[in-house]
């Protein structure tokens, strides 16, 4: 960007300034050392070297002297203040702080020796703010830039470390560890997933939406941010350091979830690894609960692994719920309207008049169905034990329903996840 035309009028009192400007170069950025390490010790600036500091002083201050002498734009000046700041992962302001506080520097300096008319002075402090101006968007370009490609790495080799521990096979701990440290992570601590899932399909701005609320209160539960993620439209999987001071992870995602995001997300959780390489096994218990969360319709609470712990070990486990259902509720499979009933009364906690309600029938057809299952199952329909055997099997009939509906890539969140 080239200074904006001036009249000859200002021509030389423009170039003055510019020849002052260049003679005080040393003093001026001396000044602005002074400055800057004081303003880096109180806190508001991220601390630099002071020959850095004044080096760059120098290059600037030779830029705008060049600029007010009508020599062209401002070249040859390197902008890497931004790229370091975007580096370290520290705030966009800081990438043109310094620049402001320089362009303070020497509108004192011009302020303070012009020897020329005020309308001339007005006119070499408006050529001083653009060139400041242009070497502002610099740095918030050199910063933009340098962000946007670290935020692609760091998604990169955060999805692929993910892609690794939910795949199953023993991982070396070593090479996740390396992973972790280049994302700044502390692997040595435990982490636990969370995975969420919206039903029905969002729209990208809806997806946004309902992504930046998870995200909100993952982060009020670790300001840190070291949290792994791994996402596509409509369902996401993160590993969240759990041990961390104020509001618990559960607490925050069921607060999270009162409300619109309630009426359309499933949340679960697996238990926590004792670290990161160990924490693969989370991963598998959060989707595995998040998919009997969808099968049963719990949308709007969390449901953690230890919540249906049964069906979770049901559903990794085809034979021993087939030789469930075989041995205990086989006869029912063919009569829906029985397995319903059974369903109900062990809901109503068995109680006959309860279970007619729900089901909308009359109690003496309730007592005529009890009497069919107890029949066709071999089993007392008033014993607690002969109850939760038949209960059981339920869950193991739900656990195949459900494996038949992934299969069928209805819910099969982990091939949606590595889409």
């Amino acid at each position: 960007m080239a200074p904006s035309d001036t009249s000859t009028g200002v021509t030389e009192p423009l170039a003055t300034v510019a020849r002052r400007l260049e003679s005080a170069s040393t003093a001026l950025a001396n000044e602005f050392v002074r400055r800057y390490v004081s303003a880096a010790e109180s806190g508001t600036v991220d601390r630099q070297a002071p020959v850095e500091a004044f080096e760059m002083a120098v290059s600037v201050i030779g830029a705008c002297s060049s600029g007010l002498a009508g020599d062209g734009p401002v070249g040859g000046l390197p902008s890497g203040r931004g790229a370091r700041v975007a580096l370290q992962g520290r705030s966009v302001v800081e990438a043109v702080e310094w620049l402001r506080l320089l362009e303070r520097v020497v509108t004192d300096h011009v302020l303070a020796h012009a020897e020329i008319a005020m309308d001339d002075v007005r006119a070499v402090l408006g050529r001083l703010a653009e060139l400041f101006d242009v070497l502002c968007t610099r740095e918030l370009e050199s910063f933009t830039s340098t962000y946007n490609e670290l935020a692609g790495w760091q998604t990169r080799v955060s999805t692929d470390l993910l892609s690794c521990l939910i795949a199953g096979p023993a991982v070396d701990a070593s090479t996740v560890n390396d992973q972790a440290r280049m994302l700044n992570i502390n692997p040595h601590q435990p982490f636990r997933a969370v995975a969420a899932y919206h039903d029905p399909a969002p729209t990208a701005q809806q997806w946004a939406r309902v992504r930046r609320r998870i995200l909100e209160a993952l982060w009020r539960h670790d300001p840190r941010r070291e949290i792994l993620l791994r996402e596509r439209r409509g369902v996401l999987l993160a590993l969240v350091p759990p041990d961390r001071a104020g509001p618990g992870l559960v607490p925050l995602l069921t607060e999270m979830l009162d409300g619109e995001p309630g009426r359309s997300l499933f949340v679960a959780a697996g238990e926590p690894g004792t670290s990161l390489s160990a924490a693969g096994h989370s991963c598998r218990q959060a989707l595995s609960a998040l998919e009997i969360s969808i099968y049963r319709d719990q949308r709007g609470q969390v449901t953690q692994c230890t919540d249906v712990i049964l069906e979770v070990l049901l559903a990794h486990n085809r034979w021993v719920s087939n030789r469930l259902i075989e041995t205990r509720i086989g006869p029912l499979v063919e009569k829906p309207h029985l397995l319903d009933t059974l369903r109900v009364y062990i809901a109503c906690d068995m109680a006959l008049q309860r279970t007619a309600e729900e089901l909308l029938v009359h109690p003496n057809t309730v007592a005529y169905r009890l009497r069919q299952i107890a029949t066709l199952t071999g089993r007392d329909m008033r014993r607690i034990t002969d109850i939760g055997d038949l209960n059981v099997a339920l869950m193991a009939y739900d656990a195949i329903q459900m494996r038949r509906d992934r299969e069928e890539a209805r819910t099969d969140l982990r091939a949606r996840l590595f889409a």
